[in-house]
């Protein structure tokens, strides 16, 4: 089960990433967020996750991600945003209370919360990820 697991989470984190790198290259270069919001960025930037092992994500990794993506929503991101990290937020509340992550994160459960992880992936690529001009 925890093969499972970890199969689901790389696809998850693959297929956002994915979805970023796509949003990102889809955009001309003058178009791109020309104010950041360095809040954000700081706030996942941070070490407060120092000693967590995310392979698992047990209860005490998923109570700590749920604060993160709390933290991230009073950030000043848009209003859709905001609601998605609060939707992320709960999923995680749901292992941190102590639901298999298999059970939450199962099929229904990630075409659920995929829409949530593209936005916030876009967000991410657009504040956070430095893009060089092009020569």
């Amino acid at each position: 089960m925890k093969t499972r697991f970890k199969q689901t989470k790389v696809a998850l984190v693959a297929i956002a990433t994915c979805i970023a790198a796509c949003g990102i290259s889809a955009v001309p270069a003058g178009a791109r967020v020309t104010e950041k919001n360095t809040k954000f960025c700081a706030a996942i930037g941070s070490d407060q996750g120092a000693g967590i092992d995310f392979e698992g994500l047990g209860p005490q990794e998923a109570a700590f991600a749920a604060k993160l993506e709390r933290k991230l929503a009073k950030t000043g991101v848009p209003t859709k945003l905001k609601k998605d990290l609060g939707k992320l937020a709960r999923v995680y509340d749901r292992i941190a209370k102590g639901e298999s992550a298999a059970e939450v994160l199962d099929a229904a459960g990630q075409a659920a919360i995929l829409p949530a992880l593209t936005r916030f992936s876009k967000y991410f690529a657009a504040n956070c990820v430095e893009i060089p001009p092009s020569t």
